[in-house]
């Protein structure tokens, strides 16, 4: 027993380490726990550590493969920001994009209208990213 009521370790239970660790089990009272009366005391085990291993080499991966930009898969007749940019820009006084965007009814409004006047090709050149978002979820859903 120890000053404090706690128990030490048995020499047996402390010569299995190396000089440089710590012994595994450590008493409450050490630990600074104070007990009143007749307390079982608790040893604590501390997990050992684990040594430090390098790294294993990596696989070879090919040369080719490392630097590959990363495209995503197009499904066939999904819709492309680009080409809708380039069908408003030329074709959308004449509803060309929205045909693309198989809204036939818009794309003769615009025809009749000149793209509603003019007002309606520059509105959609803004939201042109949302429509071809939405058409594309709505046709391919992921």
């Amino acid at each position: 027993m120890t000053e404090g009521g706690g128990v030490q370790a048995s020499p047996s239970a402390v010569q299995g380490t190396a000089s440089n660790e710590q012994p595994l089990l450590q008493d409450s009272a050490v630990a600074g726990n104070v007990h009143v009366g007749d307390v079982v005391h608790q040893y604590h085990v501390a997990a050992p550590v684990a040594p430090a291993v390098a790294p294993a080499a990596s696989v070879g991966t090919p040369a080719y493969a490392q630097h590959a930009p990363v495209q995503p898969v197009r499904h066939p007749g999904e819709r492309d920001l680009i080409e809708a940019y380039i069908l408003c820009l030329f074709l959308g006084w004449f509803g060309g994009h929205r045909f693309y965007f198989r809204q036939p009814g818009l794309g003769v409004l615009y025809f009749l209208t000149f793209g509603i006047f003019g007002l309606g090709v520059i509105a959609d050149m803004i939201r042109m990213p949302y429509m071809v978002q939405r058409y594309n979820l709505q046709r391919f859903p992921r």
